[in-house]
């Protein structure tokens, strides 16, 4: 990203909170609700940019997924500034090219794996893990640290003790139960910021990492790096 990109999106970030914004010391995940936008607040902003740039509205509807933190932000900023430091050959390309790029960047945007979850949670970030399934199969096992949710109880008033602020990674037993895509789902309407673990519980013990609960496993044989981290 350049310097011209975060000095662009500071400019709109100040005339949309009508406050001074220094961007240099916070983190591409910094969510955009921490710096005072609203969801209005941060929708004016995008279609403000976007009209600036003079992008065709129909042509790219894509670019009208609200951005939730300064790194989604950045992203369609730089895309339609010409950014340096963007992909390759990003003007050159196809719009097959370009609808394939976007499709894989909002994978990335909603889903997350089981590697990049156990770094996350070591490294400290501002994450919590959302057990989707029955509250019986979550005392029987589940991730360190995730808390139980299960998808039939949420409800305005089940949430209204958490914070808005952290990512919310949805999970459930694995690829034939979608107790985490139901999750992700009521979260977001909530106004959560929320990722779906691609593979859930099955995928996390697959990997070799611990679980909690009355049938836990212990993180016991050798890891593997498979390279996808990164």
């Amino acid at each position: 990203m350049s310097v011209a990109v975060k000095e662009k999106v500071a400019e709109y970030l100040e005339t949309a909170t009508g406050k001074p914004v220094d961007l240099d010391p916070l983190p591409d995940d910094t969510p955009l609700n921490t710096l005072g936008l609203d969801s209005l607040l941060t929708i004016s902003v995008l279609v403000t940019l976007l009209e600036d740039c003079g992008v065709d509205l129909g042509e790219h509807a894509d670019s009208l997924v609200t951005p939730s933190t300064l790194g989604d932000l950045y992203a369609i900023a730089g895309r339609f500034m010409g950014d340096d430091d963007s992909t390759p050959g990003d003007s050159e390309m196809s719009r097959e090219q370009r609808s394939q790029l976007d499709y894989y960047q909002e994978k990335l945007a909603y889903e997350t794996d089981a590697a990049d979850l156990k770094t996350a949670l070591e490294e400290g970030q501002d994450v919590v893990v959302v057990d989707g399934r029955s509250s019986e199969a979550y005392e029987r096992e589940h991730i360190p640290g995730a808390i139980s949710i299960p998808h039939r109880s949420i409800s305005q008033d089940s949430l209204a003790g958490l914070s808005k602020t952290p990512l919310y990674v949805a999970y459930c037993d694995g690829i034939g139960c979608n107790a985490s895509t139901k999750t992700a789902i009521k979260l977001a309407t909530a106004g959560f910021r929320v990722k779906e673990l691609m593979g859930g519980l099955d995928w996390w013990k697959r990997d070799g990492y611990a679980t909690e609960g009355t049938a836990a496993q212990c993180e016991a044989h050798a890891q593997v790096d498979c390279g996808c981290a990164g």
